[in-house]
């Protein structure tokens, strides 16, 4: 198994960010469509739960209208769309104390979570494209961001694993905890300094540039535990199997989801895009 994890982790990672420094944008736009329609199809597994050929065909469906809008979106409509999936997580993070497990959502409420889901995935590649093309240096700023996610994800793994103690979610994620998260936040305030020194910040000013980077780790945990919430009401382990080693697609861009709309409400707030 953990060969396994080892040997996809590292496809992924080569074609991913081989695909976002040096693939042209429309390469990138097609990857991104693939990777959306995989997890509307796991999305809607979790959710909706209707038959395959259902599922199918919403997730071939939202890949593709995404496909087709993804080069008609001005700067005016991702400035208010990556605010508004802001807002957005702030309300879930909001939410978050207030969960109780139900394990029989009715159709009504697996709808509403299954819309959500697909606007917070929209918003979510539609910003990691407007931050690959929006200059010289996009690809590099977006690896940044996801490299936020990764290295706030590995801190807490072993910080948690080391100094764990206080349960962060118990009825969510159990697993998780304070000190994970401090661990997690603590690894990327190290990184951001080291990135920060080697890019000048892209034009940012050092204390814009670690504003939104603990703002992006932040957040990626409640991505993270959102996912949980689905995963738990649906019975589940994993949203999928697409992945071998790592399980589903959500399951590895769950906190992604979360981080990116944050993000580029950020360098909007700053004045760099």
């Amino acid at each position: 198994m953990l060969g396994q994890r080892i040997i996809t982790a590292v496809i992924l990672a080569v074609v991913f960010i081989g695909s976002i420094l040096f693939a042209s944008p429309d390469w990138v736009r097609m990857l991104f469509a693939v990777v959306l329609g995989a997890a509307a199809y796991e999305l809607c597994s979790l959710t909706l739960k209707p038959n395959q050929s259902v599922t199918i065909l919403l997730a071939v469906v939202f890949a593709a209208v995404f496909w087709w809008f993804g080069t008609h979106l001005d700067n005016r409509i991702h400035y208010y769309q990556s605010f508004v999936g802001a807002l957005l997580w702030v309300a879930i993070f909001l939410y978050m104390p207030i969960y109780r497990f139900s394990g029989h959502w009715n159709g009504a409420v697996r709808a509403f979570y299954f819309v959500l889901g697909l606007a917070l995935l929209w918003i979510c590649v539609n910003d990691l494209l407007f931050i690959h093309g929006s200059s010289l240096q996009g690809g590099w700023v977006l690896l940044y961001l996801l490299t936020l996610v990764w290295i706030a994800d590995i801190g807490a793994y072993f910080s948690g694993r080391r100094f764990g103690k206080n349960k962060l979610a118990p009825g969510i994620s159990p697993g998780k905890t304070w000190e994970g998260v401090i661990g997690g936040i603590v690894a990327n305030l190290a990184w951001m300094l080291l990135i920060y020194y080697f890019s000048d910040g892209w034009g940012m000013s050092l204390p814009w540039f670690i504003a939104i980077g603990l703002a992006t780790s932040a957040v990626s945990v409640v991505g993270d535990l959102f996912e949980s919430i689905l995963k738990r009401e649906a019975g589940v382990k994993d949203s999928g199997k697409l992945l071998p080693g790592h399980g589903g697609v959500l399951d590895r861009i769950d906190s992604v989801i979360a981080a990116a709309p944050v993000f580029v409400s950020g360098l909007y707030l700053a004045g760099i895009v």
